[in-house]
Order: C-alpha cells, then sequence, then structure tokens
C-alpha cells in the first residue's frame, strides 16, 4: 500500500505528464513507483533513463540480461512487492 498517493495523469505537472508519456511508450504504462516519485518533478525525469539502463541491453549495465532479472526478483522478494 502506498503511504503517498500516486499522482495522476489530471493532476501533473506538465514536466511530470512528458515523464509519463515517455514511460507508457517506453513501458506500455506508468508504473505506480513512477507515480509516487512524481511528487518531485526533479526526481522523476531521471527514472526512465536509470530504469531504460537497468533493463535494456547495450545501454551501459555491466550486468547481463539474467542477473539483472534474478536481482530485480531478489528484492522485490525481499520488499514482499506482489507485482
Amino acid at each position: 500500500m502506498a503511504r503517498l498517493p500516486f499522482v495522476q495523469d489530471n493532476h501533473a505537472s506538465e514536466d511530470v505528464r512528458a515523464a509519463f508519456e515517455a514511460a507508457n511508450s517506453f513501458n506500455g504504462r506508468v508504473a505506480n513507483s513512477m507515480r509516487v516519485f512524481a511528487h518531485s518533478a526533479a526526481i522523476v525525469k531521471f527514472l526512465l533513463p536509470l530504469q531504460a539502463v537497468l533493463q535494456k541491453d547495450g545501454l551501459g549495465c555491466k550486468l547481463d540480461a539474467k542477473t539483472r532479472a534474478l536481482a530485480m526478483i531478489k528484492v522485490s522478494a525481499l520488499n514482499e512487492c506482489r507485482y
């Protein structure tokens, strides 16, 4: 359960809406974590580039895809995240 409310599209600033549109293009959706971080436009603009480096091959991450996926699953399990 979120402790901060998710920023909805209709309440987002212009910069945050642009980040949401980019996330939608990249992922097909806007993650709930991005909606929470969207309370700070300064933070949210760096999330998508970070996510891209962590998830896509050839963008700078030194870990192979399998190791990255295992790390994401492990972190989710440790945080009792259901998705």
